[in-house]
Protein backbone atom coordinates (compact mmCIF):
# COMPACT_ATOMS: atom_id res chain seq x y z
CA UNK A 1 0.00 0.00 0.00
CA UNK A 2 1.54 2.88 -1.03
CA UNK A 3 0.42 6.74 -1.24
CA UNK A 4 1.61 10.07 -2.34
CA UNK A 5 -0.08 11.89 0.37
CA UNK A 6 -2.66 11.03 3.83
CA UNK A 7 -6.13 12.72 3.83
CA UNK A 8 -6.07 13.73 7.34
CA UNK A 9 -9.72 13.92 7.66
CA UNK A 10 -10.48 11.84 10.95
CA UNK A 11 -13.68 10.69 12.32
CA UNK A 12 -16.52 13.29 13.91
CA UNK A 13 -16.92 13.78 17.22
CA UNK A 14 -19.65 12.26 18.93
CA UNK A 15 -20.70 9.77 16.32
CA UNK A 16 -21.53 6.13 17.39
CA UNK A 17 -19.06 3.00 16.42
CA UNK A 18 -20.44 -0.20 15.55
CA UNK A 19 -18.22 -2.93 17.01
CA UNK A 20 -16.28 -4.84 14.87
CA UNK A 21 -17.87 -7.79 15.54
CA UNK A 22 -21.38 -6.70 14.28
CA UNK A 23 -20.64 -8.16 10.95
CA UNK A 24 -17.04 -9.64 10.16
CA UNK A 25 -17.74 -10.55 6.96
CA UNK A 26 -19.51 -7.60 5.94
CA UNK A 27 -18.85 -6.29 1.92
CA UNK A 28 -19.02 -2.72 2.17
CA UNK A 29 -18.26 -0.44 5.77
CA UNK A 30 -19.25 2.88 6.43
CA UNK A 31 -16.04 4.97 7.34
CA UNK A 32 -16.58 8.24 7.43
CA UNK A 33 -20.03 10.36 7.88
CA UNK A 34 -21.51 13.85 8.62
CA UNK A 35 -24.53 15.50 8.22
CA UNK A 36 -28.15 14.99 8.96
CA UNK A 37 -28.07 11.05 8.47
CA UNK A 38 -25.08 10.62 10.52
CA UNK A 39 -26.54 8.36 12.99
CA UNK A 40 -28.27 6.49 10.29
CA UNK A 41 -25.19 5.71 8.62
CA UNK A 42 -22.08 6.06 11.85
CA UNK A 43 -18.78 4.84 11.05
CA UNK A 44 -18.43 0.94 11.35
CA UNK A 45 -21.53 0.20 9.82
CA UNK A 46 -21.77 -2.67 8.07
CA UNK A 47 -23.82 -3.04 4.59
CA UNK A 48 -24.58 -5.55 1.71
CA UNK A 49 -23.70 -4.16 -1.59
CA UNK A 50 -26.85 -3.72 -2.89
CA UNK A 51 -27.94 -1.38 0.15
CA UNK A 52 -29.82 2.00 -0.73
CA UNK A 53 -28.58 4.75 0.93
CA UNK A 54 -30.71 7.69 1.51
CA UNK A 55 -28.93 10.84 2.31
CA UNK A 56 -30.01 14.38 3.19
CA UNK A 57 -28.33 18.03 2.25
CA UNK A 58 -25.55 18.30 4.02
CA UNK A 59 -24.66 14.62 4.39
CA UNK A 60 -21.11 12.91 3.29
CA UNK A 61 -20.98 9.29 3.69
CA UNK A 62 -17.47 7.48 2.75
CA UNK A 63 -17.59 3.34 2.09
CA UNK A 64 -15.30 0.75 1.58
CA UNK A 65 -15.13 -2.31 -0.06
CA UNK A 66 -13.44 -5.22 -0.81
CA UNK A 67 -11.12 -3.75 -3.44
CA UNK A 68 -11.97 0.43 -2.93
CA UNK A 69 -13.79 3.41 -1.78
CA UNK A 70 -15.99 5.99 -2.58
CA UNK A 71 -18.01 8.87 -0.86
CA UNK A 72 -21.07 10.13 -1.65
CA UNK A 73 -22.41 13.43 -0.84
CA UNK A 74 -26.03 14.42 -0.14
CA UNK A 75 -29.40 14.83 -1.52
CA UNK A 76 -29.88 11.33 -3.07
CA UNK A 77 -30.46 7.67 -3.32
CA UNK A 78 -26.74 5.60 -3.83
CA UNK A 79 -26.25 2.28 -3.75
CA UNK A 80 -23.85 0.73 -1.68
CA UNK A 81 -21.41 -0.96 -3.73
CA UNK A 82 -17.98 0.79 -4.30
CA UNK A 83 -16.36 0.08 -7.36
CA UNK A 84 -14.21 -2.47 -8.75
CA UNK A 85 -10.92 -1.68 -8.61
CA UNK A 86 -10.11 -4.47 -10.97
CA UNK A 87 -10.83 -1.79 -13.59
CA UNK A 88 -8.20 0.29 -12.23
CA UNK A 89 -5.51 -2.15 -12.27
CA UNK A 90 -5.82 -3.52 -16.17
CA UNK A 91 -5.22 0.08 -17.16
CA UNK A 92 -1.93 -0.22 -15.08
CA UNK A 93 -2.34 1.32 -12.39
CA UNK A 94 -1.15 -1.16 -9.37
CA UNK A 95 -3.36 -2.15 -5.97
CA UNK A 96 -2.42 -0.52 -3.25
CA UNK A 97 -3.76 -2.73 -0.47
CA UNK A 98 -1.43 -5.67 -1.71
CA UNK A 99 1.05 -4.15 0.71
CA UNK A 100 -1.25 -4.17 3.99
CA UNK A 101 -0.52 -8.29 3.34
CA UNK A 102 3.22 -7.65 2.33
CA UNK A 103 4.63 -4.86 3.78
CA UNK A 104 5.75 -3.41 0.73
CA UNK A 105 7.09 0.30 1.19
CA UNK A 106 7.99 2.16 -1.31
CA UNK A 107 7.54 6.46 -0.71
CA UNK A 108 5.33 6.07 1.96
CA UNK A 109 4.18 3.49 4.72
CA UNK A 110 2.47 0.59 4.89
CA UNK A 111 -0.75 0.33 7.25
CA UNK A 112 1.46 -1.15 9.80
CA UNK A 113 3.93 1.05 9.72
CA UNK A 114 4.37 3.12 12.22
CA UNK A 115 4.75 7.26 11.03
CA UNK A 116 7.05 9.06 13.52
CA UNK A 117 5.51 12.44 13.02
CA UNK A 118 2.36 11.55 13.92
CA UNK A 119 0.01 11.28 17.22
CA UNK A 120 -2.69 9.23 18.65
CA UNK A 121 -2.97 5.40 18.96
CA UNK A 122 -1.49 3.37 16.44
CA UNK A 123 -3.01 -0.22 15.61
CA UNK A 124 0.33 -2.60 15.73
CA UNK A 125 0.07 -6.08 14.05
CA UNK A 126 3.21 -7.55 14.47
CA UNK A 127 5.62 -6.35 17.15
CA UNK A 128 8.77 -8.34 16.09
CA UNK A 129 8.42 -6.38 12.52
CA UNK A 130 7.32 -2.84 13.46
CA UNK A 131 9.38 -0.27 11.51
CA UNK A 132 9.40 3.75 12.00
CA UNK A 133 8.59 5.30 8.92
CA UNK A 134 9.09 9.85 8.32
CA UNK A 135 8.03 11.36 5.32
CA UNK A 136 10.99 13.40 4.47
CA UNK A 137 14.46 11.15 3.94
CA UNK A 138 16.19 13.80 2.41
CA UNK A 139 18.82 14.27 5.12
CA UNK A 140 19.50 12.50 8.76
CA UNK A 141 17.51 12.98 11.74
CA UNK A 142 17.88 11.52 15.15
CA UNK A 143 15.20 10.95 17.30
CA UNK A 144 14.80 10.03 20.93
CA UNK A 145 12.15 7.36 22.11
CA UNK A 146 11.02 7.37 25.52
CA UNK A 147 8.51 5.52 27.54
CA UNK A 148 7.58 3.08 30.27
CA UNK A 149 11.02 4.31 32.21
CA UNK A 150 12.91 3.61 29.35
CA UNK A 151 14.30 5.35 26.16
CA UNK A 152 16.71 4.74 22.93
CA UNK A 153 17.90 6.82 20.66
CA UNK A 154 17.62 6.04 16.52
CA UNK A 155 18.81 7.67 13.25
CA UNK A 156 17.56 7.66 10.25
CA UNK A 157 20.31 8.04 7.37
CA UNK A 158 20.15 10.62 4.41
CA UNK A 159 18.00 8.91 1.76
CA UNK A 160 16.61 6.00 4.43
CA UNK A 161 12.76 6.42 5.27
CA UNK A 162 12.39 3.58 8.16
CA UNK A 163 14.12 1.78 10.32
CA UNK A 164 13.21 -0.82 12.77
CA UNK A 165 11.63 -0.41 16.17
CA UNK A 166 14.36 -0.31 18.87
CA UNK A 167 13.75 -4.20 20.53
CA UNK A 168 14.58 -2.61 23.51
CA UNK A 169 11.09 -1.07 24.18
CA UNK A 170 8.73 -3.09 24.92
CA UNK A 171 5.78 -3.03 22.16
CA UNK A 172 2.63 -4.32 24.09
CA UNK A 173 -1.03 -3.33 24.13
CA UNK A 174 -1.39 0.16 25.68
CA UNK A 175 1.92 1.26 25.87
CA UNK A 176 2.92 5.12 25.49
CA UNK A 177 6.11 6.13 23.57
CA UNK A 178 7.09 9.99 22.60
CA UNK A 179 9.15 10.73 19.99
CA UNK A 180 11.26 13.58 20.21
CA UNK A 181 13.70 14.59 16.67
CA UNK A 182 16.37 15.74 18.23
CA UNK A 183 17.29 18.71 15.61
CA UNK A 184 13.89 20.63 15.61
CA UNK A 185 12.82 19.37 19.82
CA UNK A 186 9.46 18.21 17.83
CA UNK A 187 7.66 15.78 20.07
CA UNK A 188 4.83 13.13 18.81
CA UNK A 189 2.93 10.68 21.37
CA UNK A 190 1.81 7.69 20.80
CA UNK A 191 -0.07 4.91 22.01
CA UNK A 192 0.07 1.20 20.90
CA UNK A 193 -2.84 -0.74 20.52
CA UNK A 194 -1.69 -4.55 19.74
CA UNK A 195 -3.78 -6.62 17.26
CA UNK A 196 -3.61 -10.31 16.73
CA UNK A 197 -4.35 -11.75 13.22
CA UNK A 198 -5.34 -8.40 11.57
CA UNK A 199 -7.90 -9.18 8.70
CA UNK A 200 -6.38 -8.99 5.35
CA UNK A 201 -9.54 -7.64 3.45
CA UNK A 202 -10.75 -3.90 3.01
CA UNK A 203 -14.11 -3.91 4.98
CA UNK A 204 -12.57 -6.10 7.97
CA UNK A 205 -9.34 -4.07 8.73
CA UNK A 206 -11.44 -0.57 8.51
CA UNK A 207 -13.85 -2.38 11.46
CA UNK A 208 -11.11 -3.05 12.83
CA UNK A 209 -8.91 0.79 12.84
CA UNK A 210 -12.55 2.16 13.59
CA UNK A 211 -13.25 0.03 16.46
CA UNK A 212 -9.32 0.70 18.36
CA UNK A 213 -9.38 4.09 17.59
CA UNK A 214 -6.73 4.13 15.12
CA UNK A 215 -7.56 6.98 13.13
CA UNK A 216 -4.43 8.02 11.04
CA UNK A 217 -3.88 4.27 9.70
CA UNK A 218 -8.06 4.60 8.82
CA UNK A 219 -7.36 7.88 7.02
CA UNK A 220 -4.13 5.42 5.66
CA UNK A 221 -6.78 2.47 4.79
CA UNK A 222 -9.63 4.94 3.12
CA UNK A 223 -6.93 7.06 1.17
CA UNK A 224 -5.30 4.11 -0.43
CA UNK A 225 -8.41 2.34 -1.41
CA UNK A 226 -9.97 5.51 -3.26
CA UNK A 227 -6.59 5.70 -5.63
CA UNK A 228 -7.06 2.07 -5.86
CA UNK A 229 -9.55 2.57 -8.49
Amino acid sequence: MTLRKVAMLGLAAGMAVVPVTAAIAAKVVVVRSIGPSAKTYPPGKALSDSTSIKLEGGDIVTLIGPSSSKTLRGPGTFTAATPNAQMAMASGRRGRFGALRTGEVAKNPSLWDLDATQNGKMCIADASKLNLWRPNAETAAKISISGGGKSQTAEFGAGENKLAWPAKLPVKDGSEYQVTWVESGERNKMNFVTVSSPPTDLPGAAQLLIEKGCEYQLDLLVDSAAKAR
